[in-house]
């Protein structure tokens, strides 16, 4: 998903401040992660195109000090939650890669000015499996980059997207990693 951030934010779920960050836990599923303190929460979905299925919960996180193009927050993570069929494990990765480029081919088709930095490619994040692929476009005429996360535990699918201004793209690198380290799925089902 190609998310970003309105002015508008409002915070559901709980969260916990240490200092320099703040963990969000989300109170329906479980999963958390951690985040600056000085970042905002905007629950729900503020994707511009969708990825698919509906998710059954999403949340971003955005710098309001970070890069704004018009009325939108473009320095953000969004992580969406989708309720899955099927146990993902080794097995059906396969099936899985499947679905998620199509997936892509959907995002791609929606987003006309959407470029591939980098193609998509398996990765592993604390103990999830999943894909990455990392596009550029433009927002309210400002350049943007975005990482997409395809990340599986038990029959949840976490989709993570990091995006900044391409102007704050290395700089946020820091705040990305720190972010995805922490991230921790709810307990399986």
């Amino acid at each position: 998903v190609v998310a970003t951030a309105s002015l508008l934010s409002a915070c559901g779920g709980e969260t916990s401040s240490n200092g320099d960050t703040t963990t969000y836990t989300d109170a329906t599923y479980g999963y958390s992660f951690q985040y600056p303190s000085s970042w905002k929460v905007q629950q729900g979905d503020t994707a511009d195109v969708s990825a698919g299925s509906a998710s059954a919960a999403s949340v971003g996180v955005y710098d309001p000090k970070g890069a704004v193009a018009e009325d939108t927050y473009i320095d953000m993570v969004q992580i969406s939650v989708y309720q899955l069929n099927v146990v993902v494990d080794e097995s059906v990765m396969p099936e899985i890669k499947t679905e998620v480029e199509g997936v892509l081919d959907s995002l791609e088709g929606q987003a006309g000015d959407l470029t591939t930095l980098e193609p998509l490619t398996e990765v592993t994040v604390g103990d999830m499996t999943g894909y990455r692929v990392t596009y550029s476009f433009s927002k309210n005429n400002a350049p943007v980059t975005s990482t997409l996360y395809f990340l599986f535990s038990g029959d949840k699918e976490y989709q993570l997207t990091v995006q900044a201004a391409d102007t704050n793209w290395e700089a946020k690198q820091g705040v990305f990693d720190a972010l995805l380290a922490s991230f921790r799925p709810g307990a399986a089902e």
